[in-house]
């Protein structure tokens, strides 16, 4: 379903983790795509469009192809598909389940 993404449950914190780096073919928005794919069963294609919740093209802008020197302690949080997904600069992302 997510096509080699990898993603790791963090039982100590209950949510899910991803790691990606500036190599990576996919683009930030992607990632995102994919791993809330992973977590919630369902084919990608079948989830709402993520340009519905957040700009696509701004967080690809913000996050990809930023190379280790690059990167700050940014990070951003929005809701998707019944998820709080976070997406840090270190290329990191994290899902948990949406607690409202």
């Amino acid at each position: 379903m997510n096509g080699d993404l990898v993603v790791e449950y963090d039982e100590e914190f209950d949510r899910h983790v991803v790691e990606f780096d500036a190599d990576d073919d996919r683009s930030t928005s992607e990632v995102v795509v994919y791993a809330v794919s992973e977590v919630s069963g369902e084919e990608p294609t079948t989830l709402r469009p993520l340009g519905r919740v957040i700009d696509p093209d701004a967080l690809d802008t913000i996050f990809d192809r930023c190379t280790d020197d690059d990167r700050g302690d940014a990070h951003i949080s929005f809701e998707y598909e019944g998820y709080e997904v976070t997406v840090f600069s270190h290329g990191r992302l994290t899902i948990t389940e949406s607690r409202t």
